[in-house]
């Protein structure tokens, strides 16, 4: 407005004539211009007085140029209108109803492009509350003006042109151009779009909301947007494309053309590759250029072009499967931050995953990977419809639905063809699970973003229930708004050409109260028409579409399970597996009469339902049915009848659309799962089932009425897929419902997800794993038949362990021994020997009792039948004394030290007097031994109390020695008791079922565990705490103890508790029947409780009973007698009636025998059980190896017997003990022995032996193990007796030995244990450093020199040494260094394809060459001198941490915070564009094809924090530099990298505040396996120059004999951790004298660098698993590497410490060599004096030094500081010194200092220090008596003690036994042991002289 216009654009007029009330008044005002056609303008409103009906607008507000692009928005102040009409539009405007987003009685807002049609429009607001019959009206009217029209070419023409117009996609470019438009307001913009339609995929479809018409979502490329009417050079798609041209006037008028197809044809694969490589080139193609340049529209443009070809190959029948690959990895690179990369990712993988048999396993897993990441980003951006519109949120879910779909279509593929090889389990079906899964997780995001983002803006009342629908061919969803006030039953159904439908009774009952009312409740309903999960191994018998029904609560899945009504599912049969499942009768039957038909089942717990279809209407009759099970039914004689129809109000149906009904047929007949109880059984064995018809009744018979019908038999069976974590189908809480036909299933279900805590176990088909190829896989044959040949072998030894057992059962009589028949006066004593090592003696035992009143005699223990007091054997005697004791106080037991191993551990004794049978305990748990504890041999041990019994020691040794000997049944077999009635073969095959037992339950549940999530962490008092198992986890254990542990135990039932086979009649007879020739036994005529221990002994007063008889019915051993079974004289028979007769009546009654607690014939069900559970055991884990497929099978077989393995020997024994302890400190109860006492011989027991046999066993007993040589060796004294002399045993010394005898043992034990710990020590030190040697060797190659030097002379010593300031540098970076690490030619100049390799072709940087500098801050850090200010006002100072500059900057040092202006948003190097690029024009710059990302240009500006954990500072010549810094990868190609070091020198990088630039790059040489770390540093300092410094370290970081190196790493640390056990009882035992020790110091030393050498390698070799990890992903892995580097510096520095002390401690070792005892006294004795001189030396040194550094520190590099001085001085003394360059220094000062220094160093103090060690070493030298140098006297003295021993024991057995070796097959050869004997006695001979 101006001031020509006062009433600012206004116009006023008066009315000159009346108005009437309610009149319409109308305005026209034209306005003409030249050269424009005259608009008119119209405002039309209705006056009545003061109550005028007012109407105004608030957007689009022009009534002349109404914008079709925007809304328009009227109101009104007046609250009475409540009417809007459109009473006013163009002819062709047929929509008379207003199309409003929001409509009320004061407000209208019509959305855009409504108001299409040019011409006039008027809106009406009406109001009919003052006056019915003249209302208040109120009207707009605009007008739309016309679209832009063509204003040049020929109309009978199409306006746009395709040049050329036909071609090649991707290898012709093409153009489009048009005729001109124009427009009534102005320029237009032209619009060039196509569309494309792809062979062979299938579009999507969407429908939101869901009243809206489906739109079909097509491929619309828009390849120009301008104000010319032509495009660039473009490709185009293959196959049919549609062009588009849309002309948009600039208030968003537009007028579209749409041209006739056209077909482009499609390139050929190699033409394809060829556009790929350039598109994508790893990473740096003009795909990923664009994208940096924010062009993301047309670099989707390409890549779509790219995919749509890619579908019209595979459409072919072509193989694309790499190129698909490659564009899904290229995909996976892409970040997803905007619409546009999710819009384009998701077109992409639309169109590559339309062919899923070109799709690869991991190509399928990482498709939908991206799909659910993509899904994620899209849920983000949908929040603001403002920003993202809803068509475009629809449109990009939409080709990510349909992506999914084609994914799931892939993983059905893939995992169809592995079943249908018999494969079921393999990496494709793992993949095909991950894709899967992972899709519908992707789906679920969807419902996200529909349920939360878009439909809340729908707030109207009648989008309550507002939908979603996205279909295709083959996959339907619909994800629906729920109102949960709504309590009526719901039915769902998808859209699409699908058939399937759900019915919920009512839908709260679902969501129970897990939903907040605040929260969106929503449904997801998926069909699919294939079988998504078909990976899952029992999916072969799914032959339906497969829908689904999951109920939302904002984001997340409610489960829903235990419904009181079930919820109804309607799905479709797919057509192939109708024969499997139908059996359909074409049949006429009269009336009144039964037709049978038969039939068969095919499917277990399945039900059958039963059609009849026939003309009802002439046969109005009822239908009775009959069925019957293997033979056909009649009226009286069947399993199952029912009568048809069903009522009408009996029928079930399920309410339908339009209130409609859909009902099941009255003439099915439907029999449920549980009622028909098919069995596989049935199914196998093809049982007959027979239905019955019978139309009418009896009545009807010969009315003469003949039906015709049909009959149809099928079966149905319901599932559901239960995911996580089993991915089976199972049918537990679904059953199939009555509408089930010949076409639909019908299920009746409770759930809609699986909800239980059972744990399936892995899936078996028998018949797929019995058709296996065992060869292919014998993995698990191979283990089932490696345990029972292990078994076999074992049972021999075992079997062999048990009939020795029986010689030690029983209770011996003394040799000599003279038995008081006086109950009162027998003692049965048992003695427990211990379980320690070597707790076994060769010495004789006595023992004297001694009670309150009286002592028995010395009791002497031999048998020398057997061998007693082995190591944890249980020895019984049966002895007496001549008065009673009384009650026993103490016992003092002893023995005489003889033999070759005299110690003996004691554990405890006990003593039963028969008489009173009364049990006395006496508690050793001590040594006998010289040599052990407190070197005692006789001890005083009183009787045990119950308070000592209950000890906490006490109580835990019996216990964990009962458990591991008896209790436990591995460690049983070899230390079961003698008299245990379970025998050690019993033991040995019960570990084989239970070992078979735990295959099967392992390899049932193996791998079921990580199905499922870790368990939710536990929060409390702040803590969180992670459980250490889940709860599936824990039912996985349960659930495997209840299948084995229950046969197991009873098999242990059985054979522990079984009794002995009682004889037969026959046998008794016959026993009765023998002569009695001196061997009579009583015991057929005798009670069983007479043979007890406690009547089989006179009780009697009378003679004590002679030495050689026996005693009746007693178990015993005598010293002269075999082993005696109820065997007795004549006359001793009638002595012993006659003395039972007369104490008949006086004596109490005999102990009744324990009996067992089962029959004797129980032991054949143990082994009937142990048979039959194995074989099962075992057949079913073979067929479950066969299943699994070679690699899960050989993975199970490994972890199986790692895991048995390391929970026997590691586990087992910790448990063991651990139960033992929590039993001692809890109970403090007694154990008792639990076997029975020693029991009379039984009438079948054979143990009547002759003296042959019994020697025959003894023999074999000693010849048999090396104890029984060892015993015999020892015993030396006995093999001088002849058998005619007196028994050895009569000469021995029972007494103790003299007291000055045992100390004499005692010194000369202490010294020879002395002798044995040092030798020990050396031998076991010994092994510790060779063990450290092979793994610091084993690890290292001697090849890292030569690299390390290969790699200096290719990188370092070119023109490196050249860098003397900022623009050398740069100069070396592009000219040296970059060609160098990204040589791009062959050394013959052919060129590199692949430059990531250095000027070797052998050696390849693993990642980007790292730039990394140091700064100073900005500002001033010192101030010149107020003198020379005027001449230099600033200065600068050298690094420090303090100086360092921490801060984030932008291009140029500008400070982050700050502002700039800039058009510099493209950066680009002049470098020449790829063959490939279609980009025809670049956006900056002519030449400008190669651009830096963001990354690029920002990262180097950008400060990067050290690590505290992986990163060590460099120490440089002027000063110490952090990891830390502004750091810049160089690009991993050389144009990249060029471009960056270009860019860096043109934005000054580095300037003169730059104190450090660090130069990095990891290399790999896969040749010689080795890595090389190269650090080259540029320091610039503030004088100006530039020092340089490099470092190579080249190390091997991934070994290939890894499992070597891991099993050295295991023992190195079992080494270190005993040496830290026996340095800790050290230290705790002695602390002041141990930590006065030097080698005490030494030795933690050893410990300490040793456990951290092994932390510091398992962390390091954690880092190279990472950066493993992280290749994979295409992320930089040069941090990972570089931390990994260090640590394994760190390590080796470590393992060169560990070596050096290890080593050095041999000194102490090797000490009883007099030279090295000399040599370790003399430096301990001189370190006094040594230590004085060394302090008067130095004082002269640093005199020295400092004169030094004072003369020529500013002339000589090794004078320049205090450091270097005194290294140099050193060094002189040492011989190396360069005399010339002293005289340079000053020629009179530098030669004086120089012959002062060596006169006085050489000359005085090393003469004194010499003096000093050589007094010291001869006055040691002189004296070489001590007990360290008798070690090799020692070991010779012993040595040849062993072998004369050996040799004369051997010699006197070839002489005394050379008869009986010929005849005994068992003893060792004569000649053999001559020989024997003859090689001991030479080396006898050696070790004397």
């Amino acid at each position: 407005m101006s001031d020509a216009d006062p009433d600012g654009g206004q116009l006023h007029f008066e009315a000159n004539s009346a108005r009437q009330m309610g009149a319409i008044v109308r305005i026209s005002v034209e306005i003409v211009a030249e050269g424009r056609p005259p608009p008119a303008y119209s405002f039309v409103n209705i006056h009545t007085e003061d109550l005028a009906l007012s109407l105004k607008c608030s957007t689009n507000c022009n009534p002349d140029s109404h914008v079709i692009a925007e809304e328009l928005r009227l109101y009104t102040d007046d609250l009475l209108a409540d009417y809007w009409t459109l009473v006013e539009s163009p002819p062709e405007f047929l929509d008379t109803y207003l199309d409003a987003s929001v409509l009320s009685s004061t407000e209208i807002i019509v959305r855009p492009d409504f108001f299409w049609a040019a011409g006039y429009y008027t809106i009406r607001l009406e109001d009919n509350a003052y006056y019915a019959d003249s209302p208040r009206i109120s009207e707009w009217r605009f007008r739309v003006p016309v679209n832009p029209w063509r204003s040049s070419g020929d109309p009978a023409t199409y306006p746009c042109r395709l040049i050329p117009p036909v071609g090649v996609s991707l290898v012709d470019l093409f153009c489009i151009t048009c005729d001109d438009y124009v427009d009534e307001y102005g320029p237009v913009q032209m619009e060039v779009k196509y569309e494309f339609i792809p062979a062979g995929v299938d579009t999507p479809t969407a429908v939101f909301p869901g009243d809206d018409p489906p739109i079909v979502i097509d491929f619309i490329m828009t390849l120009y947007t301008g104000w010319v009417g032509y495009t660039s050079l473009v490709d185009i798609a293959p196959g049919t494309v549609i062009i588009i041209l849309r002309a948009f006037s600039i208030d968003g008028r537009y007028t579209e053309v749409t041209l006739p197809p056209i077909e482009i044809s499609a390139p050929s694969l190699d033409q394809l590759t060829g556009y790929l490589a350039g598109l994508y080139d790893n990473g740096e193609g003009t795909f990923y250029s664009l994208l940096a340049m924010g062009a993301a529209e047309d670099a989707f443009l390409s890549a779509v072009t790219a995919a749509g070809a890619l579908g019209s190959i595979a459409a072919g029948g072509g193989d694309v499967e790499q190129a698909v690959a490659e564009t899904i990895a290229s995909m996976s690179q892409v970040p997803i931050q905007d619409y546009e990369s999710v819009n384009g990712v998701a077109s992409v993988l639309l169109l590559v995953t339309a062919f899923p048999d070109q799709l690869s396993p991991e190509s399928m897993v990482l498709a939908s990977s991206l799909l659910k990441s993509s899904f994620e980003k899209l849920r983000e951006l949908s929040g603001n419809s403002t920003i993202l519109p809803v068509a475009d949120v629809i449109r990009a879910a939409a080709s990510m639905f349909s992506a999914v779909g084609n994914v799931f279509m892939a993983s059905q593929t893939m995992a169809l063809s592995e079943r249908e090889a018999g494969i079921t389990f393999s990496d494709v079906l793992e993949a095909s699970k991950d894709a899967t899964t992972t899709g519908f997780e992707g789906l679920d995001v969807l419902d996200d973003i529909l349920l939360n983002a878009l439909m809340p803006e729908f707030t109207d009342q009648k989008y309550d229930e507002i939908f979603a629908d996205f279909y295709t061919s083959q996959v339907h969803i619909r994800i629906q708004r729920q109102d949960r006030g709504i309590l009526e039953e719901k039915v769902f159904q998808v859209g699409g050409a699908s058939d399937c439908l759900i019915r919920v009774p009512s839908l709260p009952p679902l969501i129970g109260d897990r939903c907040p009312p605040e929260e969106t409740v929503g449904v997801q309903f998926y069909e699919s028409n294939f079988n998504p999960f078909e990976y899952s191994n029992n999916s072969k018998e799914i032959e339906t579409d497969i829908p689904g029904l999951s109920v939302k609560c904002g984001d997340r899945t409610l489960q829903v399970s235990n419904l009181r009504e079930p919820i109804d599912i309607l799905t479709r049969r797919e057509d192939k597996n109708l024969d499997d499942f139908i059996f359909m009768f074409k049949s006429s039957a009269p009336l009144g009469k039964v037709s049978t038909f038969p039939f068969f089942a095919k499917k277990n717990m399945s039900s059958i339902g039963i059609l009849v279809k026939f003309n009802n209407t002439i046969f109005p009759q009822p239908v009775t049915m009959y069925l019957s099970k293997h033979i056909p039914p009649t009226k009286d004689d069947f399993n199952w009848t029912t009568t048809l129809p069903v009522p009408d109000n009996q029928l079930f149906s399920i309410k339908w659309i339009n209130d409609t009904f859909l009902t099941a047929d009255p003439y099915q007949w439907h029999l449920p799962e549980d009622e028909i109880a098919i069995t596989d059984a049935d199914v196998v064995n093809m049982t007959e089932y027979h239905v019955g018809v019978q139309f009418g009744s009896d009545l009807d018979v010969g009315s003469g009425g003949v039906v015709n019908f049909t009959l149809s038999v099928f079966e149905t069976s319901c599932v559901y897929f239960a995911e996580e974590p089993v991915h089976l189908w199972e049918s537990d809480g679904c059953s199939t419902g009555v509408m089930s036909n010949m076409t639909h299933m019908h299920c009746r279900c409770d759930h809609l997800t699986k909800f239980s805590g059972f744990v399936a176990p892995n899936p078996l088909n028998i018949q797929e794993a019995l058709s296996a190829n065992i060869l292919e896989n014998p993995a698990g044959l191979i283990l089932v038949l490696a345990t029972f040949g292990s078994y076999l072998f074992l049972l021999l030894f075992s079997r062999k362990a048990d009939r020795k057992d029986l010689t030690k059962t029983g209770v011996g009589l003394l040799p000599g021994h003279r038995l008081n028949p006086r109950k009162d006066c027998q003692y049965v004593i048992t003695v427990y020997t211990g379980f320690k090592g070597n707790a076994g003696t060769t010495a004789e035992i006595s023992i004297v009792l001694c009670g309150f009143e009286e002592s028995s005699p010395t009791i002497t223990l031999r048998d020398p039948k057997r061998i007693l007091f082995e190591q944890g054997s249980v020895d019984s005697f049966l002895v007496s004394t001549e008065q009673p004791l009384r009650g026993l106080a103490y016992m003092r037991v002893w023995h005489n030290n003889a033999g070759y191993s005299p110690a003996w551990f004691l554990n405890q004794v006990i003593v039963v007097n028969r008489g009173t049978n009364e049990t006395t305990y006496f508690l050793a748990n001590r040594w006998l031994a010289v040599d052990e504890d407190d070197g005692k041999i006789d001890r005083i041990i009183p009787t045990a109390s119950l308070e000592d019994m209950t000890k906490f020691r006490n109580v835990f040794l019996a216990k964990s020695a009962r458990d591991m000997n008896d209790g436990h049944l591995w460690f049983s077999v070899k230390g079961r008791p003698a008299r245990s009635p379970f025998t050690r073969v019993q033991r040995l095959s019960c570990c084989l079922t239970l070992l078979y037992s735990s295959m099967i339950t392992n390899i049932m549940f193996f791998g079921r565990g990580d199905d499922f999530d870790p368990p939710e962490p536990l929060r409390i008092a702040g803590l969180e705490i992670d459980p250490p198992i889940s709860l599936p986890q824990l039912m996985i254990g349960i659930q495997s103890a209840a299948i084995s542990l229950p046969v197991n135990l009873l098999i242990v039932f059985f054979f522990r508790n079984s009794g002995k086979r009682p004889k037969t009649n026959a046998s008794n007879k016959n026993e009765q029947s023998k002569p009695s020739d001196g061997i009579l036994t009583s015991s057929g005529k005798t009670p069983k409780s007479e043979l007890a221990l406690s009547s089989n002994v006179p009780t009697i007063p009378s003679d004590y009973c002679p030495t050689n008889r026996p005693t009746v019915g007693l178990k015993m051993r005598r010293a002269n007698d075999t082993i005696t079974h109820d065997v007795q004289s004549p006359v001793e028979v009638q002595t012993n009636e006659r003395e039972r007769k007369a104490v008949k009546g006086k004596e109490e009654k005999p102990e009744p025998e324990k009996k067992s607690s089962l029959p004797w014939w129980t032991v054949y069900l143990g082994w009937l059980l142990v048979w039959s559970a194995s074989f099962v055991a075992a057949f079913f884990t073979v067929l479950y190896t066969l299943s699994f497929g070679k690699a899960k099978a050989e993975a199970w077989v490994f972890t199986f017997v790692t895991s048995f393995f390391t929970d026997l020997f590691l586990v087992q024994p910790f448990k063991l003990m651990l139960v033992a302890m929590v039993f001692a400190l809890l109970t403090r109860k007694p154990i008792e022995d639990e076997e029975p006492p020693a029991a009379p011989v039984e009438e079948d027991e054979e143990y009547i032996q002759t003296d042959d046999e019994v020697e025959k066993v003894q023999s074999e007993r000693r010849w048999g193990s090396a104890t029984g040589w060892m015993r015999y060796m020892g015993m030396t004294r006995a093999q001088k007796y002849t058998p005619d002399s007196k028994s050895p045993d009569d000469e021995r010394s029972t007494l103790p030995p003299d007291e000055s005898v045992l100390a004499e043992a005692r010194a000369k034990s202490a010294e020879k244990r002395k002798r044995r710990t040092a030798v020990l020590e050396v031998i076991v030190f010994g092994l510790f450093v060779t063990v450290i040697m092979l793994t610091a060797y084993q690890e290292r190659s001697p090849l890292a020199f030569y690299m390390t030097q290969n790699v200096k002379e290719q990188i370092v010593e070119g023109d490196f040494s050249d860098i003397n300031d900022i623009p050398s540098f740069w100069s070396w970076i592009e000219g040296d260094l970059i060609p160098t690490t990204r040589t791009s030619e062959w050394y013959n100049g052919q060129a590199n394809a692949d430059d990531n390799v250095l000027q070797d072709m052998l050696t390849h940087p693993l990642d980007a060459v790292q730039l990394r500098q140091v700064r100073l801050k900005p500002g001033q850090h010192c101030e010149t001198p107020e003198k020379m200010q005027e001449f230099a006002p600033r200065c600068t100072v050298r690094h420090s941490t303090l100086t360092a500059d921490t801060d984030d900057y932008i291009q140029g040092w500008i400070p982050y915070n700050d502002t700039i202006n800039s058009t510099d948003t493209v950066i680009c190097a002049p470098t020449v564009p790829p063959l490939t690029s279609t980009v025809s024009t670049p956006v900056t710059g002519a030449n400008c094809t190669v651009f830096l990302t963001r990354e690029e240009t920002d990262t180097p500006w950008m400060y990067r924090f050290a690590s505290l954990i992986g990163s060590f500072p460099y120490f440089g010549q002027h000063g110490t530099y952090l990891t830390g810094g502004y750091s810049t990868p160089l690009g991993k190609t050389r144009t990249t990298g060029l471009r960056l070091a270009t860019f860096l020198k043109e934005h000054n990088w580095l300037d003169e505040r730059t104190r450090a630039v660090f130069v990095e790059v990891i290399l790999y040489n896969p040749h010689a396996n080795l890595f090389s770390v190269v650090t080259l540093v540029v320091e610039f300092t503030n004088l100006g120059a530039a020092y340089r410094g490099a470092e190579v370290v080249t190390l091997r970081l991934i070994q290939q004999d890894a499992i070597l190196l891991f099993a050295l790493r295991a023992v190195l640390a079992v080494f270190i951790l005993l040496f830290a056990i026996k340095e800790a009882k050290g230290l705790f035992a002695r602390p002041i004298e141990y930590l006065s020790d030097f080698w005490s110091w030494v030795e933690l030393l050893v410990i300490a660098i040793g456990f951290s050498s092994l932390g510091v390698y398992f962390n390091a070799q954690s880092i190279i698993d990472q950066a493993v990890e992280q290749r994979t992903t295409s992320e930089s892995v040069f941090e990972i590497y570089k931390s990994a580097v260090n640590w394994f510096q760190i390590y080796t520095y470590l393992l060169a410490f560990l070596i050096c002390c290890a080593t050095l401690k041999f000194i102490r070792l090797l000490r009883f060599n007099s030279h090295v005892y000399a040599l370790s006294v003399t430096i301990k004795k001189s370190f006094k004096p040594v230590l004085q001189f060394f302090f008067v030396a130095a004082i002269i040194i640093m005199a020295f030094t400092q004169m030094g550094n004072l003369l020529f520190g500013i002339k000589l590099q090794d004078y320049k500081n205090i450091l270097t001085s005194l290294t140099s001085l050193c060094t002189m003394m040492l011989g190396s010194f360069d005399f010339d360059t002293l005289v340079d220094g000053h020629y009179i000062l530098g030669p004086l200092m120089f012959f002062v220094y060596q006169a006085l160093m050489q000359f005085v103090l090393l003469s004194m220090f010499m003096t000093i060690i050589m007094d010291v070493y001869a006055e040691e030298i002189q004296d070489p008596n001590t007990d360290d140098l008798q070690m090799f006297g020692f070991i010779r003295e012993t040595t040849s003690d062993a072998v004369g021993k050996a040799n004369r024991s051997l010699t006197v057995v070839g002489k005394s036994n050379s008869t009986k070796a010929l005849q005994d097959a068992d003893m060792p050869d004569l000649d053999n042991r001559r020989k024997f004997a003859t090689v001991l006695k030479e080396l006898d001979d050696v070790s004397k002289n």
